[in-house]
């Protein structure tokens, strides 16, 4: 049998609410026959799934998302076996990093004049990180992404009410995780 493909759930990076439930791996096959035993073995640890149709969905548990290294890169071993025994070619060529902390809470401040209906917010957040500012707690004005050095701006285009106005803004990194 051949592994022609591995996926994992939660993608190229593991964040905090995906670590917090169990994940899937996602294996594709040729060759190997229904009901045959996948092992996708991350961290030391096996979890078993089987072949139906060529593909098998193996579930990892929350447990063992949650015991890896916060910033590390993990490699997912994938191995199956055809009724005669035959071992595919181990595949290790799918990894991921874990990235389970949320970003800090940016910053913000209006850069332009109190009337002007369209005012310029900026501020700092996490370099890389999408900055979406909120009016009332709730609703979005808009986004921006912080820049290589950690700052940006947004000018909304849609004029706003001339009136007291609570912002306030929230980050989310290239993981998923959010201030």
């Amino acid at each position: 049998p051949v592994i022609t493909n591995v996926t994992a759930g939660w993608g190229a990076s593991l964040n905090v609410t995906e670590a917090n439930s169990d994940g899937t791996v996602t294996v594709d096959t040729s060759g190997a026959e229904d009901n045959q035993a996948v092992t996708v073995t991350l961290n030391g640890v096996g979890y078993t799934g089987t072949v139906i149709s060529d593909t098998a969905s193996v579930t990892v548990s929350a447990s063992g998302l949650q015991a890896l290294a916060d910033g590390s890169t993990q490699a997912l071993t994938v191995n199956v076996s055809d009724a005669a025994g035959n071992a595919a070619t181990t595949n290790t060529g799918t990894s991921f990093t874990v990235d389970t902390t949320a970003p800090g809470v940016p910053t913000v401040a209006v850069t332009s004049s109190t009337t002007d209906s369209t005012p310029d917010f900026s501020g700092t957040a996490e370099v890389g990180s999408t900055v979406t500012i909120l009016v009332g707690g709730t609703t979005e004005l808009g986004q921006a992404t912080a820049d290589a050095s950690g700052n940006y701006t947004f000018t909304p285009s849609t004029p706003m009410t001339f009136a007291t106005h609570v912002v306030t803004v929230r980050a989310t990194d290239a993981a998923g995780n959010v201030s």
